[in-house]
């Protein structure tokens, strides 16, 4: 594929990811301002359940078709009636639990709220192979199209219900809408009509690859949401609200990252001769990692009470304590993305699957450690050291010792650029709010000028053939 071409595509998803974390975050500003931190609690437990009966279906079906193509009508057809019957299968699994969920946690409004979720659940699994077939096709455009139009209804539905007093009926209210708009355009701009079939020559091979990555999913989902199902339970709604707030506001760079890497990266990858997969993975996981390092330290740097109280308001202060163990964790998140995309794009899901299964017990046992020992700070702290740390060691070890990789250089790429962020951090520190973000750069750029010239002068060269190209176009002008 030309580099032009991957160029070119990168632009689209990061600008539909940025569009949509934008609107997430003005949506999350608003709301806190209409709600109370027990509303964002609720809703945080509702999201919870929500993420577990997706992980049958976002990461599945879709992503077979992208692994194995969209050329075969059995592949795509097999594929797309396997997503949606389990969707609706687990929708109604979701109806029968919801009023057990909301006596478990004393939340009697999470069985409206959870009813309503089982029809999102319906749109959402066909949503996600018309995803998988432009993402298979590279339709970024399209998908970009996608996501503004349905994060805005989002945006629009859910700031409208929350000024009319619908409190955390709001959520429901802007994800439906949401889903009916993402699931409408996609089927339109797939221009793809999908038969119900289970074929039984490639149905086998179908669900072995689903079942793979619902392994994944399962331990993923322990792993990335006991931490709010063990703050929601031990230390009630208000804490999971504020615990929530500072999740969604720390995974910001994630999710941009993350979404631009996946959807990039594996498609890019499963088309990549195997000698050249790699050298590949090992230069988008170094360029990520410096640019994530300087990106969650200048986050860190800026959140302090005095901008949350200006931003949020004052009650939502506590979030400040949470937010330095989700950052530091944000980070790995976003350095592990590229090796996730590599491991799907060749067909090893079952390798997720494995560390995440074994990471799940440890994870669940730290977080409940972590609430009881430090309350959400513990918990953000568990969630560093266990899903940061921990879990970057033993993913990369798993794979490097699957493929025969040096695992020594990968692991160097995924934390230098940690250790490099931290004397701008102690400096920037001492400086007045709005001085950090510049005196950090300073430091981080002169840390990379002299511990890792190399990818300080790649740096530089790409600045000067900017700089060159936009003189140049002055000029023709």
């Amino acid at each position: 594929m030309k580099s032009t071409s991957l160029i070119k595509s990168g632009l689209w998803i990061t600008y539909a990811t940025f569009v949509t974390r934008i609107f997430v975050f003005l949506s999350s500003v608003v709301l806190a301002r209409l709600l109370q931190p027990a509303d964002f609690g609720v809703i945080g437990i509702a999201y919870v359940f929500w993420s577990l009966f997706t992980l049958f279906t976002q990461d599945t079906a879709g992503a077979f078709i992208i692994y194995k193509g969209a050329d075969n009508p059995k592949y795509v057809n097999t594929s797309y009636t396997v997503s949606l019957l389990t969707g609706v299968v687990l929708a109604l699994a979701m109806v029968v639990t919801a009023p057990v969920v909301a006596d478990f946690f004393r939340e009697p409004a999470l069985t409206g709220i959870l009813i309503a979720f089982s029809f999102n659940l319906v749109l959402s699994s066909a949503a996600y192979v018309y995803s998988g077939i432009m993402t298979r096709r590279m339709q970024y455009q399209a998908l970009a199209h996608i996501s503004l139009v349905s994060s805005l209804t989002r945006l629009l539905c859910t700031t409208g219900a929350a000024l009319l007093g619908f409190k955390y009926w709001s959520f429901v209210i802007g994800d439906t809408a949401s889903w009916v708009i993402n699931c409408l355009l996609s089927r339109h701009y797939s221009r793809h009509r999908f038969r119900l079939q289970l074929d039984p020559e490639v149905r086998s091979e179908v669900f072995t690859f689903c079942l793979g990555s619902v392994g994944s999913s399962i331990g993923l989902y322990l792993s990335f949401n006991a931490d709010n199902f063990t703050v929601g339970k031990i230390l009630g709604s208000a804490s999971l609200g504020f615990y929530n707030l500072a999740y969604q506001l720390s995974m910001t760079v994630s999710s941009i990252l993350s979404s631009l890497l996946n959807q990039l990266g594996m498609p890019v990858f499963a088309q990549l001769p195997i000698e050249e997969q790699e050298d590949a993975l090992f230069k988008v996981v170094e360029q990520v990692a410096f640019f994530a390092a300087a990106s969650y330290a200048i986050i860190f740097l800026v959140f302090d009470p005095q901008f949350v109280t200006l931003l949020f308001g004052a009650n939502w202060i506590p979030i400040c304590t949470v937010l330095p163990g989700l950052l530091f964790y944000g980070y790995f998140r976003v350095v592990n993305s590229p090796l996730y995309s590599m491991l799907v794009a060749k067909g090893r899901p079952d390798l997720n699957a494995k560390v995440s299964l074994q990471m799940a017990p440890i994870a669940v046992l730290s977080f409940v450690i972590g609430a009881w020992q430090g309350g959400i700070v513990g918990v953000s702290l568990a969630v560093a050291v266990v899903l940061g740390i921990i879990w970057t060691l033993l993913y990369w070890w798993a794979a490097c010792k699957q493929f025969h990789w040096p695992l020594r250089k990968f692991l160097l790429s995924c934390f230098i650029p940690v250790l490099l962020s931290v004397p701008g951090i102690l400096i920037s520190l001492q400086m007045p709010l709005i001085l950090r973000p510049f005196t950090f750069l300073l430091t981080y750029v002169l840390c990379l000028r002299f511990f890792v010239p190399e990818q300080f002068f790649q740096y530089q060269l790409l600045l000067t053939k900017l700089f060159h190209r936009v003189i140049a176009l002055r000029h023709s002008r």
